[in-house]
C-alpha cells in the first residue's frame, strides 16, 4: 500500500451502505445528574451507541481500538478479544472493560463515566502488556463510526483544534460531535466505511498509511482513524 500524503481528501465515497451494531447490550449508562443529556449503551467490551440530547437519538455505532504490533497482527476489539466486566462502584453507572488477547500477551483496561456536568462521555484507557516481546511495539488506534441522529449517512468529519489540541469534529445537520484525548493523538485520519477508513488501512499491513484531514462533499463519512498513542512503555 502506497503512503497518502498528508491534508488530503479521503477517497471512497460514499462508502458501504451503514449498518447498526450488536442489539445484545451488556451495560447501559448516563450521568448520575441531569445537568449531563447523555446516555451510552456496551457490549462486545467497547462503547455501542451514545445518546445525546435525548435516549432515543443515537449519534454513534461504536467506538473501539484495534491493537497491532505493526508486523504479525492487528486485532479488532470486540471480535479478537476476551472480554469482561467489573462494576467498580456498585451504587453507580461506572463500568471497567478488560479485553485480553487471547494469547494472554497483553490487556487494555477501560475505565468509562459520563460526566456528571456535561454531554461527555469519559473513557481511561490503560494497556497492560505482559508478553516482553512487544514492549515498545504494540501501538493502539481508536477506531469510531459516527452515526448522528440515528444514522450513517450524510455524516461530515474533519479534524480540527482547540488551544492547541488536536481533535475532531462530526457533523450531520444541527447535530455536532468532539472527539479527543489526552495525551493528544498523534497521527489522525478519517474515511470512507469499505474504502479508506481505518480498519482498512490497518489490516492491509498492519501501519496506518493514511492521514485523510476531511471527508470529500460533506457526504457519508462514517467512520474516523486516530492513532491513539505512539508507543506503549
Amino acid at each position: 500500500m502506497n503512503t497518502v500524503n498528508k491534508n488530503s481528501t479521503a477517497f471512497g465515497a460514499p462508502g458501504i451502505e451503514p449498518h447498526w451494531t450488536s442489539s445484545a447490550k451488556e451495560g447501559i449508562g448516563t450521568a448520575y445528574h441531569s445537568s449531563s443529556r447523555l446516555w451510552f449503551t456496551l457490549s462486545h467490551g467497547i462503547v455501542n451507541e451514545i445518546y445525546f440530547p435525548h435516549v432515543d437519538s443515537p449519534n454513534t455505532r461504536d467506538l473501539q481500538f484495534l491493537i497491532t504490533d505493526g508486523e504479525s497482527f492487528c486485532h479488532e476489539e470486540r471480535r479478537d478479544l476476551l472480554h469482561k466486566t467489573e462494576y467498580p462502584e456498585q451504587n453507580s453507572l461506572f463500568y471497567r472493560l478488560i479485553n485480553s488477547d487471547l494469547e494472554g500477551r497483553y490487556h487494555l483496561v477501560k475505565e468509562i463515566v459520563v460526566d456528571p456536568h456535561s454531554s461527555v462521555l469519559l473513557m481511561h484507557t490503560r494497556m497492560e502488556i505482559l508478553d516482553q516481546k512487544l514492549r515498545g511495539k504494540l501501538r493502539l488506534y481508536a477506531l469510531l463510526a459516527p452515526h448522528l441522529k440515528g444514522t450513517g449517512n450524510n455524516n461530515s468529519a474533519w479534524w480540527c483544534g482547540l488551544d492547541g489540541r488536536k481533535l475532531f469534529d462530526v457533523q450531520r445537520e444541527d447535530i455536532d460531535m468532539s472527539f479527543g484525548c489526552t495525551p493528544d493523538f498523534t497521527r489522525r485520519s478519517v474515511g470512507y466505511v469499505g474504502f479508506s477508513d481505518g480498519w482498512q488501512d490497518l489490516m492491509d499491513n498492519f501501519k496506518m498509511d493514511w492521514e485523510f484531514e476531511q471527508d470529500n462533499l460533506k457526504n457519508d463519512v462514517t467512520k474516523l482513524f486516530l492513532n491513539y498513542s505512539g508507543e506503549n512503555p
